[in-house]
Parts: structure tokens; sequence; C-alpha cells
């Protein structure tokens, strides 16, 4: 592999050229992830209260 080296403004840049990957048959197959029922996903107002419960618990510990 042939790396080049060029000079910019008293700054040294080592290029190397790039290689091809190949991607593997393993991971071109991709696993179905099973879907979480509706009933145990939580809600906008609930996550947005844990989220500012956290923030205020946050902004509380680093007051005090």
């Amino acid at each position: 592999m042939e790396t080049v080296t060029a000079y910019t403004n008293a700054t040294e840049t080592t290029r190397t050229p790039r290689t091809r990957c190949t991607a593997k048959a393993a991971a071109s197959k991709q696993t179905e992830v099973p879907k979480t029922p509706e009933s145990e996903l939580m809600s906008v107002d609930e996550y947005f209260g844990i989220l500012h419960r956290m923030v205020d618990k946050y902004q509380d510990s680093i007051q005090g």
C-alpha cells in the first residue's frame, strides 16, 4: 500500500488510498427484532415526566 505525504501550510498530512471492504455474508442477513406490544410502550407524557424528574434531581444535586 502506498502512502502519499502532502505538505499544506506548514502541516504534514499523510493520506492512504482507500481499500474496498466487502460485507460478510452473515452481516447481510438481518434478524427481525420482535416488536413491543403497545401495552408495554410508554406514553409521551410519562417519558417527559420521568425526564423532568431526572433533570430536577440532577439540578438539585449540583446546587446543594
